[in-house]
């Protein structure tokens, strides 16, 4: 094979490529080889002809033709390897020379290369992130919600209020037709999230045991029911009891009951620092976030579309793999969100846009400052997993040996070059 021509413009090679006579008719007699299996002719077995009766009955066109479009395959390949090309796509507008028997053949051909990066100043990036503060009114917000989870509801003797849970026996007309779904005895109903809408609610409150009320409302349009949304409705309501929620003591039996801590002051100390590392999580996210963004709009970067479009199937995998976890399946999800598959897909370009610049700057950045993923950062990287069958060594050599390196050094080099740029950079609070 022969480079005739490389020539780069933006980010398209243009390739004009050349095979000698040799290789065009070598790739033709193993296409001959490939193309005879499935012939049969009578008097000879299926895939035992001979070139020259197969080229009596069919002529030369055909082998010749697999065996050059083989031979433009094979050069196509050698060239991208040779020069080290980044294709992304598969090569267009491409021109295959005549052939003439002994003589070479010439095509030409343009790829698509992944673009070039022209990286601004990445050192002293400024950016603005704020940490949230854990106080103890943050730390009281957590133990409550916890404690929430844990209240009970108690009898008391008095009329009712938002968030009491009323048990009621109830009689229901919609369109001045009794409605059975909601006529029935012993009916609990927690007040102020409008089971059965606001105006409910607001009528009950302030009732008290074995009073009754007959009142008429209007359901809410954006009613969770869609069949009544919007009907007028009227209710006829008794109180059997009302019940008050009654939040837990923190004492060192809950702090047994919820956590892994015997005493009320470990609970609250540990919540405390829970809060905090999940501060601190959430500011190192928000500081690389800022960062890639404000790295993007530092650099020079055009990126095809061909690119953006294979990170929104990425995006639609990982979104589908979220969903089954659920229990749905995409379409079923889709449905339910009155969506599409399109719309979906429109959706994340601005997102697959901006994660397809940000690989592509991190590893020109990566490649300038010279940072590599190492055969100690691999391990590190693996035993900081702490999964019991790769605690040792020999359990690490054997997973490496087992795995795709090169992903796995993708992302620990594009985090320690992150890593690099927060080191580099202006963060103010």
């Amino acid at each position: 094979m022969k480079i005739l021509n490389s020539k780069k413009q933006g980010n398209v090679i243009f390739l004009e490529l050349e095979q000698p006579p040799e290789a065009i008719k070598s790739n033709v007699d193993t296409a001959f080889k490939r193309v005879v299996k499935d012939v049969r002719i009578p008097g000879f077995r299926k895939g035992k002809i001979t070139r020259s009766m197969y080229e009596k009955y069919f002529g030369t066109d055909s082998i010749v033709r697999e065996g050059i479009i083989d031979a433009v395959n094979a050069a196509y390949a050698e060239a991208v390897q040779l020069l080290d090309l980044r294709v992304i796509d598969f090569p267009r507008n491409i021109k295959i020379g005549d052939y003439k028997e002994n003589e070479a053949v010439q095509f030409s051909c343009e790829v698509d290369i992944l673009p070039e990066a022209k990286l601004g100043s990445y050192k002293g990036l400024e950016i603005t992130v704020t940490k949230d503060a854990v106080t103890d009114d943050t730390v009281n917000e957590q133990v409550n919600r916890l404690r929430d989870s844990y209240a009970t509801y108690e009898p008391v003797d008095r009329p009712a209020q938002a968030n009491d849970v009323v048990t009621a026996n109830i009689s229901a007309t919609l369109d001045g037709e009794p409605y059975g779904n909601w006529t029935r005895d012993g009916a609990g109903i927690r007040l102020g999230i409008g089971s059965f809408g606001p105006e409910f609610d607001e009528q009950v409150i302030g009732m008290s045991k074995t009073e009754s009320k007959t009142f008429s409302t209007v359901l809410p349009d954006d009613f969770s029911n869609k069949e009544t949304a919007g009907k007028p409705a009227e209710f006829n309501v008794t109180i059997d009891e009302v019940r008050e929620k009654r939040l837990p003591e923190i004492t060192d039996e809950f702090a047994a009951k919820v956590s892994e801590h015997s005493t009320a002051d470990e609970f609250l100390t540990q919540t405390r620092v829970k809060l905090e590392t999940q501060s601190t999580e959430k500011y190192d996210g928000e500081v690389r976030n800022a960062l890639i963004t404000a790295l993007i709009n530092a650099t020079e970067i055009e990126v095809q579309p061909v690119l953006v479009q294979r990170e929104v199937t990425q995006l639609i995998t990982e979104f589908e793999s979220n969903v089954k976890r659920i229990g749905y399946t995409l379409e079923q999800y889709l449905k339910t969100i009155d969506g599409s598959i399109e719309k979906l897909r429109e959706n994340y370009l601005e997102t697959a846009e901006k994660r397809v610049k940000a690989d592509l700057i991190l590893a020109a950045t990566a490649d300038q400052e010279k940072i590599e993923a190492s055969e100690d950062d691999l391990r590190n990287e693996i035993m900081g997993w702490n999964e019991p069958e790769l605690s040792t060594d020999s359990q690490v050599t054997s997973y490496l040996r087992s795995i795709d390196q090169e992903r796995l050094k993708y992302s620990i080099r594009r985090e320690k070059t992150l890593d690099f740029l927060v080191a580099h950079a202006v963060i103010k609070n």
